[in-house]
């Protein structure tokens, strides 16, 4: 089965893994029928916000930002400088393991300190990628205080890359998490900087009885003409997994927060036994960032369909710009 679940959401969703870490604060009480209250955890990401169960813990989390990977975190010892400064030569490490380009004796071109930036901050560029000698990596380290950061971006004009990422540091701000007209959201704080390219956001929530939340956040340069529906129905169409049924429950548009998008929930069915599936998708509009392409799905043993179906809906229905 677990063949077939990584087929249909591959289908469905094509979702990407990522960096293990952790998010968001307020708390929202609602009432199901039975009456009994559920607590949604309000989690902000990216430019966006989506209620989730309390039960439902962050497994994995990535974010881009102006071409850059952007993390941050807190520090996992009260020794701070020891920690950090142990991050870095581990990193360092990392780097100088890395296959090297064949006419270079290292990958690492040179270690830099960036004094302007927050309290602490170091950088390391290397080539990154053995085969393209002009494609140049930054990875930054920046200590802000309770806060940290690590960054990666790649170029091929050093000196442009460091303008970016020294912006993008520049404007992290590890306070309070009120949504400001241009805030990117992190784990512990936000980048407050505009749209404008090359942004993406993923998180993947493990809960409980073996259910997964998967959401993926990223800016389309040209809208696919094919939605979760057209793309499931396509590949019943050619029969991509022989022995598999897969019978829809629902499926239709569906329109999120003024999104107009395309919703299916199936049941997946082989001799190992039955998932159930939830997806929703919006496909976006060309280099937007208050309409980027979104992915919201959700796989799970197939039971208690009525109370999953009661989950969904309040999740989905949940989601929505930060700023609102």
């Amino acid at each position: 089965m677990e063949l077939l679940i990584n087929l249909l959401m591959a289908i469905l969703l094509a979702l990407s893994l990522s960096n293990c870490s952790n998010a968001a604060e307020n708390s929202i009480r609602t009432t199901n029928p039975e009456g009994v209250q559920q607590v949604m955890k309000t989690h902000y990401i990216g430019r966006f916000a989506i209620d989730v169960p309390v039960e439902f813990k962050l497994a994995a989390q990535s974010h881009k930002i102006r071409y850059a990977e952007i993390l941050d975190f807190t520090w996992s010892s009260s020794e701070r400088t020891k920690e950090r400064d142990t991050l870095w030569m581990q990193k360092i490490a990392k780097i100088k393991k890395m296959p090297k380009p064949v006419d270079k004796k290292t990958t690492l071109i040179e270690e830099v300190t960036f004094p302007s930036i927050a309290k602490w901050a170091k950088g390391v560029l290397y080539y990154g990628d053995y085969l393209l000698t002009q494609r140049l990596f930054w990875t930054i380290l920046v200590d802000y205080g309770e806060t940290g950061i690590w960054l990666t971006i790649a170029g091929t004009n050093k000196d442009k890359m460091v303008k970016n990422f020294t912006n993008i540091l520049a404007h992290y701000d590890s306070g309070l998490r009120q949504a400001q007209t241009e805030s990117f959201f992190l784990n512990y704080g936000k980048i407050l900087l505009p749209y404008l390219e090359q942004e993406e956001s993923y998180v993947r929530f493990e809960g409980p009885k073996e259910m997964i939340l998967r959401l993926e956040i990223r800016e389309t340069h040209k809208v696919e003409e094919a939605g979760v529906m057209d793309r499931l129905a396509a590949s019943l169409g050619v029969n991509f997994a022989p022995g598999v049924d897969v019978n829809k429950i629902r499926a239709g548009k569906r329109t999120v927060s003024g999104l107009a998008g395309q919703e299916i929930v199936t049941r997946l069915s082989d001799k190992e036994g039955k998932e159930l599936f939830f997806a929703w998708d919006y496909q976006g509009r060309e280099d937007s960032g208050e309409h980027p392409e979104i992915k919201i799905g959700i796989e799970c043993p197939d039971e208690n369909i009525r109370e999953k179906l009661e989950l969904w809906d309040k999740v989905v229905n949940s989601f929505r710009l930060a700023t609102k």
